[in-house]
């Protein structure tokens, strides 16, 4: 079992990653407006995310590989300590 201290530290450093986190995606949600994307449709799939948007006057779509996204945000999350693996 871990330390009660060394519990309450994790629980406080990732509240304030949390915070951190729904800071930025407010500022990314922002900088969406401003450059005018916007979602139309998002699917998950179990291997990949669709998402059909609009910038300004022309619609598009992307496909990101699930595999991918995963690996990425796993990769941050190690960079910056979140995760141990």
């Amino acid at each position: 079992m871990d330390r009660p201290t060394a519990l309450l530290r994790q629980l406080l450093i990732l509240e304030l990653i949390q915070a951190h986190i729904n800071r930025e995606l407010s500022r990314l949600k922002a900088q969406m407006r401003a450059d005018g994307l916007h979602i139309i449709e998002r699917q998950d799939g179990d291997m990949d995310v669709r998402v059909e948007f609009r910038i300004g006057d022309r619609y598009d779509e992307a496909v990101f590989m699930r595999k991918m996204l995963e690996a990425e945000a796993a990769n941050r999350a190690k960079r910056t300590g979140m995760i141990s693996r």
